[in-house]
């Protein structure tokens, strides 16, 4: 059994989930083991495993899963999960890739974890903008999404899901308390099960960019697109979905909790936002008092 079990959820995108798994081969950290969960064709994943077949040997599985709640993402980690043993668990869709040494740094310094409460480890993450399969994925710019990154609390984490989910590795043996995915999400399922997590557990910090999440901005239909830009109104459904949800429990034990945090996180971003229009009105004042002060110095000047 490999100590570490990677679950990757693909439907129908075969480019994508060959660059992927050309990503973990070149792995620095040998003890895993990938649990594809295909909600798509077996044409599309046979024509990514063929090639590779040598290098992958008793290394991946390929799971058939059709989900019973088509869209809800959280559904396929759990199946992945129910049909998996190891003691770490980490997640790679088929549209990301990591750095060479994620997994062998990642594990390192989590065996190192200086209490027993830390049962999961996170990393920096590089933003890639690309194009579409048929322009063939080009890169166009990159940024780093979280360089600030270099702790992880529960207030900074209502106000905004600090991490990537490939950027998580965990134990097994935190899902005891935490549980697994939700299965009524067809978003944000990290964020909801990251909240659950740091609930019950502490969370370490590599503070190095070891993963890259590809964006696809152009795209925002289809299977190709990614989530934040294709699903932008789930996205704010299910953000106040979860918010209310953990309000509405707290008012039914009586005692703040989850939902109290998040709405005050609420509160803090609604402020930030309204600053930051603020700011930018000002500034764009300031940029025509300044044209007009000058303007006006230099109508003073050819007196």
């Amino acid at each position: 059994m490999a100590r570490l079990s990677i679950l990757t959820r693909t439907i129908d995108r075969p480019r994508m989930l060959g660059r992927m798994l050309d990503s973990l081969l070149a792995q620095t950290y040998a003890d895993w083991e990938c649990v594809i969960i295909n909600g798509g064709t077996d044409a599309a994943v046979d024509s990514v495993l063929q090639p590779r077949a040598s290098a992958i040997a008793g290394r991946v599985r390929v799971l058939a899963y059709d989900n019973p709640t088509p869209g809800m993402r959280g559904a396929p980690l759990n199946h992945g999960l129910a049909h998996s043993d190891s003691e770490l668990i980490t997640v790679l869709d088929d549209d990301d890739t990591w750095h060479p040494d994620f997994l062998r740094l990642m594990i390192e310094a989590l065996d190192r974890a200086p209490t027993p409460s830390v049962a999961g480890i996170v990393c920096q993450t590089r933003v890639i903008e690309e194009t579409s399969v048929e322009e063939g994925l080009q890169p166009q710019r990159d940024y780093v999404l979280n360089e600030d990154l270099h702790n992880v609390t529960l207030a900074r984490l209502a106000i905004v899901n600090a991490f990537c989910i490939h950027a998580f590795i965990y134990r097994r043996s935190a899902l005891e308390r935490t549980g697994g995915y939700a299965n009524d999400l067809p978003v944000l399922e990290d964020w909801d099960f990251n909240l659950r997590f740091l609930l019950n557990h502490d969370v370490m910090v590599v503070p190095q960019v070891l993963t890259n999440y590809h964006l696809r901005k152009s795209v925002t239909t289809g299977a190709e697109a990614n989530s934040q830009t294709g699903e932008v109104d789930l996205h704010k459904f299910f953000e106040s979905k979860i918010i209310n949800d953990a309000l509405r429990r707290d008012f039914a034990s009586g005692q703040a909790g989850l939902g109290s945090l998040l709405a005050n996180a609420t509160n803090t971003r609604f402020l930030e936002r309204k600053l930051h229009a603020l700011e930018s009105k000002l500034k764009s004042a300031a940029d025509k008092i300044g044209k007009i002060d000058a303007r006006t110095k230099e109508l003073k000047d050819r007196r």
